[in-house]
């Protein structure tokens, strides 16, 4: 398996959040915070409009974190970001 770059992880992370509204919000990567500590890379997400639920929007980067395993055989961390 040849290494990921952080641009593969961001396109990656991207093409999973797309279609994702919880609560209505859309779902942006911060590329700026990607970073790989040995197998997982932490990804930081940033919700357009705090979901008024937020357990939807938790639920939401658990079920793309379980996806982007699957399917794109990485181990990642999407880890919420304040909304500025």
């Amino acid at each position: 398996m040849s290494p990921v770059d952080e641009q593969t992880v961001i396109e990656a992370v991207r093409k999973h959040i797309k279609d994702r509204r919880p609560g209505g919000a859309t779902l942006e990567v911060l590329t700026q915070g990607v970073r790989q500590d040995q197998d997982w890379w932490y990804v930081p997400i940033r919700p357009s409009q705090q979901p008024p639920k937020r357990y939807e929007y938790y639920e939401t980067l658990a079920d793309v974190e379980k996806e982007l395993e699957k399917s794109e055989h990485l181990t990642i961390l999407l880890v919420p970001a304040a909304i500025e």
